[in-house]
């Protein structure tokens, strides 16, 4: 049945679809097909294994010509083995295919640009930033990429799972249009079997739709720093021309140090506060308070021996250049508490003024769980906790949702909507709130993303979200955030790949990274 499906399927696919590049697996791929590399390639049962054991790579490349006023369709059915990671450690999809390579992967080019798909064991991705959680091991997967200019969405078995709006993006190698499969991997290793491959063309049934805003971006600079490495910024607009800005300078891990630095010239150069730099108790999430002072929170907290987890609460003066610190204490419900070392209560990027006087902060949860197996698991949560005496202790809102790293914003003043990081191998997620974040709808999956979503709604209307990993990147929506268009990828270099952004004039975001070193851009937005 399953048989029947996939081919009903491609068939009705293929209808309207000129095919200009054809390989069926029943041989070794050759005529217009050549190879690059050395690929390892056997047919075995009428159909082709590649692999790649971490020798020399190996791939097959096409060329085509390009059709103006026509789609590009790339089909291929394929069944993905055991597959490995580039990073020592870390997972099988810890991978920067731009940087990297893939050892089982796809890729088009129309001669501008150039995109595919990797796939790993846990899940086809994107070259860049869009991801289908999904197994491909189990059984053979139709997976299919309709792209039309910039767009490119990808449908698997007959569905489509990634819009795919801008994600034929990056500048082609060679003026050549071509199609390529196998492993371009330099350090991961991986094999599959292919059924078939195949690229053609269809007349355009309609443009592009016109993106509802409009995107300049400037030129980057550098934020240097010889003393100290910084990385994972996070941004705030104090008003008045002061910015301030919250910088890890230490190795990933709990109560690493980090640095508070401030710019008064639209942070083009940054100074750190003296007394907040290469220290744990530097306060992450910042805001200006109606008298004119500063209130800020550190991002660790400290699990105390009565079974209370604190924080500290910095107040700065105006020009943040002097402050007072005093230990805060944060309530969770007992779900969501530290009992150990190992679990955390972790400020994050946005604190928010309420209408009486108020004010709610983001954070989220690490705990350890027990596995019925009898392995250990970290369970994360998003939430919202608010104060009424200046920081010094935070009452328990909501539950915004599982996952780390939120980014919250207002879209009206009852409304918000939060972005979630995503687990190793899941995709970002999206949650609403119309009661001004007491309550909070079940989760989406987004497309795009993995770490340190940033969200900013700008004074013309438009919600901006940056995010990472594993580019730097930036997508925009005119409808509170519930659809996402304007994709723009601010650097393929790689790092943390950790974003911030903040509106810092009308119309203007700035836009800080970390990829491969600390560095800024503007961002001009205007709605059309």
């Amino acid at each position: 049945m399953r048989w029947l499906i996939a081919l009903f399927s491609a068939t009705s696919f293929a209808a309207d679809v000129t095919w200009l590049v054809r390989y069926d697996g029943k041989r070794l791929p050759d005529g217009m097909w050549k190879a690059a590399g050395s690929p390892s390639a056997a047919v075995e049962t009428g159909l082709l294994r590649l692999r790649d054991e971490g020798g020399d790579f190996g791939f097959y490349r096409a060329n085509w010509k390009a059709k103006p006023g026509h789609d590009i369709v790339v089909e291929a059915r394929v069944k993905v083995g055991a597959t490995t990671g580039s990073v020592k450690g870390k997972t099988a999809a810890s991978l920067w295919p731009w940087r990297d390579g893939a050892p089982v992967s796809i890729l088009a080019s129309d001669g501008r640009h150039q995109e595919g798909l990797a796939l790993f064991a846990s899940q086809a991705a994107t070259f860049t930033d869009r991801f289908i959680p999904m197994d491909t091991t189990r059984e053979f997967h139709t997976y299919r990429l309709e792209i039309r200019e910039t767009d490119m969405s990808v449908w698997v078995d007959g569905v489509r799972r990634v819009v795919g709006q801008g994600a034929f993006w990056k500048k082609a190698d060679s003026p050549d249009p071509f199609i390529q499969f196998g492993s371009n991997a330099k350090a991961a290793t991986g094999n599959a079997i292919w059924e078939y491959v195949r690229l053609g063309v269809r007349k355009s049934r309609r443009p592009v739709p016109r993106e509802p805003v409009e995107i300049t971006i400037g030129e980057p600079w550098e934020i240097p720093r010889t003393e100290v490495r910084q990385t994972r910024p996070y941004l705030y607009d104090m008003g008045g021309g002061l910015l301030l800005m919250s910088v890890a300078q230490g190795p990933d891990a709990f109560y690493e140090p980090y640095g508070l630095l401030k710019s008064t010239d639209a942070g083009r150069t940054w100074t750190p506060v003296p007394g907040l730099d290469q220290k744990d108790f530097t306060p992450l999430p910042v805001i200006r308070l109606p008298d004119r002072g500063i209130l800020a929170m550190s991002r660790w907290t400290w699990l105390h021996p009565d079974g209370s987890v604190g924080g500290k609460t910095l107040d700065l003066d105006p020009t943040a250049s002097e402050f007072m610190m005093h230990g805060n204490r944060i309530e969770l419900p007992p779900a969501y508490r530290n009992e150990t070392k190992r679990d955390q209560t972790i400020a994050e990027r946005h604190l928010f003024h309420e209408p009486d006087g108020s004010i709610t902060m983001a954070v989220w949860s690490r705990k350890q769980a027990a596995l019925p197996d009898g392995r250990t698991t970290t369970v994360r949560h998003s939430h919202l906790v608010r104060s009424s005496d200046r920081g010094r202790t935070w009452r328990h809102v909501s539950v915004i949702g599982p996952g780390g790293e939120p980014a919250a914003a207002r879209t009206s003043s009852n409304e918000m909507t939060a972005v979630i990081r995503g687990a190793s191998t899941s995709r970002m997620t999206q949650t609403f709130s119309r009661d001004g974040g007491r309550t909070w709808d079940s989760p989406i999956e987004l497309e795009e993303g993995r770490v340190a979503p940033d969200l900013v709604m700008m004074s013309n209307g438009v919600l901006a979200c940056s995010y990472g990993r594993p580019a730097s990147c930036l997508m925009f929506s005119v409808d509170g955030g519930k659809t996402w268009s304007a994709h723009r990828v601010i650097s393929e270099r790689t790092g943390f790949n950790y974003t911030s952004i903040r509106e810092i004039a009308p119309g203007r975001l700035l836009y800080v990274h970390d990829a491969p070193r600390l560095s800024a851009v503007y961002v001009d937005v205007r709605r059309r």
